[in-house]
């Protein structure tokens, strides 16, 4: 490769330990940035990270106690 901050999916798949299949499907679906120089893909390396970032689902600040309240109501709608 000539250009070494670009990666096939292949060595993507390599570096990052995802499997390639995965990278190429998040690709198809432009959830990952990169180049496509004729018929290839080439991605930087931070391109896993970034996407990671994107999609990080932060923990509710809901306590266990709210949870269990919400559910004791839930079940008492249900039966009475």
């Amino acid at each position: 490769m000539n250009n070494p901050d670009l990666y096939s999916p292949r060595e993507l798949a390599e570096i990052s330990g995802w499997p390639e299949r995965r990278i190429r499907n998040l690709l198809r679906s432009g959830q990952l940035r990169h180049v496509r120089v004729g018929a290839s893909y080439l991605l930087p390396r931070s391109a896993i990270a970034e996407y990671v970032e994107r999609n990080m689902i932060e923990p509710s600040s809901s306590s266990g106690s709210e949870i269990r309240n919400l559910r004791s109501r839930t079940k008492e709608n249900e039966n009475g």
